[in-house]
């Protein structure tokens, strides 16, 4: 299985690369916002988040999960869904993130990281 930490860049083409393995022109990830790392890949999220807290000793409260959708614009190809973003104890409900902070920190982070 084809999961990528990225602390500093990764390029579109390698993305669309290690998309090909799950989903096409979709691939899962999770970020630690904290730390400002980004894992691409996997399955399911869970697999990416269990990178971040074995590999980079990341907190969980810091790792949020979400989905890019390659083939979109930027502007509107993530999307903040996630079953490891169901957080009652950090007021997230659901699967989607419904904080537009915490959204657009993410949008940042993960924006930054990929050229």
């Amino acid at each position: 299985m084809n999961i990528t930490i990225v602390e500093e860049k990764i390029s579109l083409n390698e993305l669309r690369e290690i998309a090909k393995e799950f989903y096409g022109t979709m691939i899962k990830g999770v970020v630690d916002i904290e730390k400002h790392i980004v894992v691409f890949g996997g399955e399911f999220h869970m697999d990416a988040n269990n990178k971040l807290l074995e590999g980079q000793n990341s907190l969980q409260k810091n790792v949020w999960g979400f989905n890019v959708h390659l083939d979109k614009p930027r502007e509107t190809w993530i999307e903040f869904t996630s079953l490891i973003n169901i957080r009652p104890l950090q007021n997230n409900f659901d699967i989607e993130i419904t904080d537009v902070n915490l959204r657009q920190k993410m949008k940042v982070i993960i924006n930054t990281k990929i050229q």
